[in-house]
Formats: structure tokens, C-alpha cells, sequence
């Protein structure tokens, strides 16, 4: 069987041209090569998930909590970790997922805008085992984060993360309830329009 190849012609603006033009020279690599890899990648991580742009976020903010410290290890292993430290040492810790989270959010608000779409994004990364919803609700928005299993402690600092996140992202934070495993957070967030 004989297969026949037809070279179709795609119209990309200018702006993206340059920027992927740019990219492969810093690669080292010819455009049409760079172009033709790219595709390729996005097309294999389409064929589990079918949210190309949300993969390519998570897989560039997980590089950057890596950047910030930041490390993955069992969730298990970490929650009687937490659950096993003095009180001294878990402020410590406290302090320095503030810290964290505040230096974090303020680099997701430059690489992708003070929004609620980048915070629910974050908190998947940081906290995976947390579901995130985002219901729009009078005259602002209710940040809900529940876990089945989570531990008071790791709800806390879910909740410190969760706070810094939304100042460096300039979400102001109405109200905030916490319980074991849940936290639900009003915000108003002014590039919605709120």
C-alpha cells in the first residue's frame, strides 16, 4: 500500500512565528524542526489528556514550585510527617509555606495573570489530593478546597498557602472556614469584573 504525502500550508500569526523562531534558535535547532517536535509532544500528551493547555501549565508550575524548593514525595509519608512534628518545628514550617506560596503566587501572577483560573491551577499542583472548585456566587467568588483524608494539620497549611496565593494574586479574601480536610474561601477578584 502506497501512502501519499500532501504538504499543507497552516496560517500562524506573525507574533507566534517569531516567539517559536526565537525559541529554536535558543534551542539550537531549525524552525520547521522545532515546530515539527512541539506538535509532536502536544500530540502524545493529548492522547491521555485531552486539556493541552491546562498539562502544559501544571507541567511549568510544577518546574517552578521544583525552582522553589519544593519537592514531591508520598502524600502518606508527609501527612504523618506533619502530624508528627512539635508544635515549634510545624510553625516553622507554617512560616515557610507563607513564604513559599507568597514568592510562588506572585510568579504564576506574571507568568499567567492575577485570575482565579491560575489559583485553582496552583492549588492542584500544590495540594493534588485537594478537589478545587470555583463557584461564582453574589458579588464574588467561593473558592472551595476539600480532601477526604487530609489531616488538620495539612488542612492548615493548605489554608496559609491558600491565603498567600490569593494576595500575590490580588484576590482579596472576604471570608475564610476551615475544617478538617475543607476550606472555603469568598473572594473578590478584580479582573473578573468584581
Amino acid at each position: 500500500m502506497v501512502i501519499l504525502s500532501a504538504k499543507r500550508f497552516i496560517p500562524i500569526s506573525e507574533s507566534t512565528l517569531s516567539v517559536a523562531a526565537k525559541l529554536a534558535e535558543r534551542a539550537g535547532i531549525p524552525l520547521r524542526e522545532f515546530i515539527e517536535s512541539v506538535l509532536a509532544e502536544v500530540l502524545k500528551a493529548m492522547q491521555f489528556r485531552s486539556n493541552i493547555i491546562e498539562v502544559i501549565s501544571l507541567s511549568d508550575m510544577l518546574d517552578d514550585l521544583r525552582r522553589a524548593g519544593g519537592v514531591i514525595l508520598p502524600q502518606s509519608f508527609v501527612y504523618r510527617l506533619v502530624e508528627s512534628l512539635d508544635e515549634e518545628v510545624f510553625a516553622e514550617l507554617l512560616n515557610e509555606v507563607r513564604r513559599t506560596a507568597s514568592w510562588y503566587g506572585t510568579l504564576a501572577k506574571v507568568k499567567r495573570g492575577p485570575d482565579l483560573e491560575t489559583l485553582r491551577l496552583v492549588l492542584n499542583v500544590w495540594f493534588p489530593d485537594m478537589n478545587v472548585s470555583i463557584v461564582k456566587g453574589g458579588n464574588g467568588y467561593r473558592v472551595i478546597a476539600a480532601s477526604s483524608n487530609q489531616p488538620v494539620r495539612v488542612t492548615n497549611l493548605a489554608r496559609a498557602a491558600l491565603e498567600e496565593l490569593c494576595k500575590a494574586l490580588d484576590l482579596e479574601v472576604k471570608d475564610i472556614q476551615v475544617s478538617r480536610g475543607i476550606i472555603k474561601v469568598s473572594v473578590r477578584c478584580s479582573t473578573h469584573g468584581e
